[in-house]
């Protein structure tokens, strides 16, 4: 796939002067010249300047689990502005946020990457105890969800509704984070997201009205308002509070979840996971 295949592609889904947070599969695409570089180059020209383009910069996989409750556990890297983005954020993440004039919020394990007219604006929302700040502030600009071969699963934006649902299984952690004088700090997250497996379940909720899609290589790329995923996730929430919680049996996220859900009503006990 050329640059120009790439623009062409893109151009469908209608995204000049979009603020979008895009959650994206090399893969996805099959071969193409330039990579994850080539990929996000062809998405900014896309949107264009008046449009603002984020992306997760993750780097959970450093979180310090638990220790917030006293546990000794080995210390995790500290987090800095070139810290590269988790490996399962994928490729077009970490290419995107090494582009210049992205810029990257500060968050130790869930910070953005944002670039175009509403970057800063957008990331100055995040707080270490409000993670979740800058999906919410694309929800007011009526920003869109790009999934560029990548499923619901990995639509982080859909937290954002068990947060204001109240679900009662948002984390808490410790992270370390380097300063402004350049020394790590040890510092205490609040309201951090869980798994995100059971997300695919909306999937067949979708419009097929309220979704733009095009073919790629090997998957689609599909372009959805956040407002209305927003919304489908609250209705699911509200029928039933237990219906992010994944069936894995080895989920460790979702084990918590569902011990969070029976303290907070034990006489609704959550569902026990699918055995193999």
């Amino acid at each position: 796939m050329t640059r120009n295949d790439l623009k062409q592609l893109l151009d469908q889904l209608g995204l000049r002067g979009d603020h979008v947070v895009v959650h994206a599969s090399l893969s996805s695409f099959g071969d193409v010249e330039g990579g994850a570089t080539a990929v996000c180059s062809a998405l900014l020209e896309a949107v264009g300047g008046g449009g603002t383009v984020m992306m997760p910069a993750f780097t959970y996989a450093e979180t310090w689990p638990g220790a917030a409750a006293g546990k000794a556990l080995t210390r995790p890297t500290a987090f800095h502005a070139d810290l590269p983005v988790s490996r399962e954020i994928g490729a077009i993440a970490e290419a995107f946020r090494r582009l210049p004039g992205v810029l990257r919020s500060s968050h130790p394990t869930h910070s953005f990457a944002a670039w175009g007219r509403h970057a800063r604006e957008v990331l100055s929302t995040q707080r270490d105890n409000n993670p979740l700040g800058p999906l919410k502030k694309l929800n007011i600009m009526q920003g869109q969800v790009l999934l560029l071969g990548a499923s619901l699963q990995s639509v982080t934006a859909l937290h954002v509704a068990e947060e204001r649902f109240g679900v009662p299984y948002l984390n808490r952690g410790i992270a370390v984070r380097v300063n402004a004088a350049g020394y790590d700090e040890r510092v205490v997250l609040e309201n951090l997201p869980g798994c995100s497996a059971a997300f695919i379940k909306l999937e067949e909720q979708l419009d097929p009205a309220k979704v733009k899609s095009v073919a790629l290589g090997r998957g689609a790329a599909r372009k959805i308002p956040v407002r209305y995923l927003m919304q489908l996730a609250s209705a699911q929430l509200d029928r039933d509070p237990r219906f992010f919680v994944c069936e894995r049996p080895d989920c460790a996220s979702c084990e918590s979840k569902r011990a969070a859900l029976a303290a907070a009503d034990p006489s609704t006990p959550a569902p026990t996971p699918k055995t193999p």
